[in-house]
């Protein structure tokens, strides 16, 4: 994988640290970046806490683990192919505080990927990586998916072969499981098995171990694991035996368009029962982001950008470490809210795959996950009522500090490791506490 190393505009901005001290200085000293990680050279003026801070925009987002001393290097992981990123080096000592800000570009996706999987998330590299999916797109579609942020796609209406040529390297790609024989190219990182196999009964294919092989299986199961959906005909299988072979296990649900009803609750519960039938390995869920044509009727059950985001957060708010969006034949104001909130995925996708962290949380309206990730917590929440409520979150262990409401311009008070904030009906917040000390 070539290293691409980008240096652009780093100024210091020190902060005087009072008490005639000499004042504080941080510097980058060098970037070097990869197409999934990227390293980062400072030097502060006398030794310090060091952390980083990266995502794509000034929010930022992500903060690494804190180092100590004059000089270092530090990692950032879970990068984008071909993205560019900010980032800020913050330094302190005493009541110092100085930082230094910058940008990268990450390079393009390798000719050849290594895919295996952790019990939290897909790797790509050796780097986490959280996929966001569509299912069989034609390639006259590629364009505008990948704008909208679509970083994996799902088999196609051609070959696998026509498929990864016509992305070029663009994105990733899952093929069909029945044509493994001789295929491989650029982005391929494994392959899917027959959709909703336990509904049709179909067998699954036989595939080598990823931890050999290096590629990794999907599966796509109905909703009917799930303990308020009802029973298939005949019975349902063996979930634990189905999904035993496979790396990475999904489910469709589709509330609106499919159960006819308002239900957006069950999307975070029914990926909490598969996030513990499948422990061990990362989930994910397909969203509803168009009309299907199953409630006739009933136009007003048509998703529409408010009810795709609320979904796809509810979905990992409980543990989904992918998301994919089905159907996709999306309305243009659906297709900016998917670019929203795809690129809002994209910055924080490497807390997003962290170990969960504990959350006290209410039972509901407001159903909510939290992650932790060196040493900052993220708690994903999200109201699946169409009614404005509010909600109290405790986080165990976190002491009086402030949240940062991602991307919303605010913070919220925690005290004794509590906070409370307001939902609109279907709103999503996304709150990031910082790690101690920063």
């Amino acid at each position: 994988m070539a290293a691409v190393a980008v240096l652009l505009a780093l100024a210091a901005t020190p902060a005087a640290s009072g008490g005639g001290q000499t004042a504080l200085t941080v510097a980058t000293t060098s970037v070097q970046a990869r197409s999934s990680s990227a390293a980062i050279g400072w030097q502060a003026s006398s030794t310090a806490k060091v952390v980083v801070a990266y995502g794509l925009t000034a929010d930022y987002g992500v903060w690494t683990k804190t180092a100590v001393g004059g000089s270092g290097t530090t990692l950032l992981a879970g990068l984008e192919p071909g993205t560019t990123y900010r980032f800020r080096v913050i330094a302190r000592t005493g009541s110092a505080r100085a930082e230094t800000t910058g940008t990268l570009t990450t390079g393009p996706i390798a000719p050849w990927t290594t895919a295996t999987t952790t019990r939290n998330a897909l790797f790509l590299d050796w780097q986490p990586f959280f996929p966001r999916m569509v299912w069989k797109e034609c390639p006259w579609a590629y364009p505008g998916s990948i704008a909208a942020g679509i970083n994996l796609f799902m088999g196609g209406c051609g070959s696998g072969p026509e498929q990864l040529a016509a992305l070029g390297g663009r994105a990733y790609s899952v093929l069909d499981a029945d044509h493994t024989a001789g295929v491989d190219g650029r982005g391929l990182i494994g392959w899917y098995q027959p959709d909703e196999a336990d509904e049709r009964k179909a067998p699954l294919s036989p595939l080598p171990p990823s931890s050999s092989s290096r590629r990794v299986s999907f599966l796509t199961l109905t909703n009917h694991f799930f303990s308020a959906a009802a029973p298939l005909p005949g019975g349902n299988p063996s979930y634990p035996k189905l999904v035993a072979p496979v790396d990475v296990v999904g489910f469709d649900l589709y509330p609106l368009q499919i159960w006819c009803r308002r239900a957006y609750q069950a999307v975070f519960q029914a990926q909490r029962e598969l996030t513990s039938l499948a422990a061990g390995k990362p989930t994910f869920q397909w969203i509803e982001a168009a009309p299907m044509n199953q409630c006739p009727g009933r136009g007003e059950l048509d998703p529409t950008p408010q009810t795709v985001r609320a979904e796809t957060w509810l979905a990992i708010a409980g543990g989904a470490r992918g998301i994919g969006y089905f159907p996709d034949n999306w309305s243009p104001a659906v297709a900016r809210e998917l670019t929203r909130t795809n690129r809002d995925i994209a910055a924080l996708a490497p807390a997003l795959l962290g170990p969960e962290a504990p959350l006290k949380a209410p039972a509901g309206p407001v159903y909510a996950g939290a992650r932790s990730f060196d040493g900052a917590r993220y708690v994903i929440a999200v109201n699946s009522s169409v009614k404005t409520t509010k909600a109290t979150f405790g986080l165990p262990g976190l002491g009086t500090t402030v949240g940062w409401v991602y991307g919303e311009g605010r913070t919220v008070p925690v005290r004794g490791g509590g906070f409370s904030d307001s939902f609109a009906p279907l709103a999503v917040h996304i709150y990031v506490i910082a790690p101690p000390g920063w």
